[in-house]
């Protein structure tokens, strides 16, 4: 029960999530259009950056990616959102959450909390698969100690 009015996918793992969501939408009946980012500024045809509904003030966006390792993306697609139209960013969706520190001591998604005010939902975490593995539920004991040295390293 996200607030938005469109999805946003950052290039390029973005795209394929926002079409996929929006044509689930539709399939379900509501109309929720998405929008792209080019890596690159295209200057002929449809020209520009963003591939899709044009943004429009006070529109509320939901961004969805697949992972946040250390923020990286995000902070630069936020700009670029906002130079488009005066936007409220309502959401970041992403598929998992490594739960990896970001540019400090706090998990990259605690930080986009902090630092942007979006809310971000995670399909899964990293221990939600590290807890599947162990249970049986899905296959891969034999990388669980890396992914657990991993955690040990780099997550917080």
């Amino acid at each position: 029960r996200i607030e938005c009015d469109m999805i946003f996918g950052p290039a390029y793992k973005g795209i394929t999530l926002a079409a996929a969501v929006a044509m689930r939408m539709a399939e379900l009946g509501y109309d929720l259009p998405f929008a792209y980012n080019r890596k690159e500024v295209k200057d002929h045809g449809e020209g520009g950056v963003i591939v899709g509904k044009k943004f429009q003030d006070r529109e509320k966006i939901a961004i969805i990616e697949d992972v946040i390792t250390a923020g990286t993306a995000i902070r630069a697609v936020l700009p670029l959102l906002k130079s488009q139209a005066d936007v409220d960013i309502t959401a970041l969706i992403i598929s998992v959450d490594r739960m990896e520190k970001g540019k400090g001591e706090l998990s990259a998604v605690q930080e986009v909390k902090n630092d942007f005010g979006i809310d971000v939902y995670s399909i899964v975490t990293i221990e939600d698969i590290i807890d599947a593995i162990k249970n049986g539920v899905i296959p891969g004991m034999e990388y669980l100690d890396k992914m657990l040295e991993y955690r040990k390293n780099y997550g917080v």
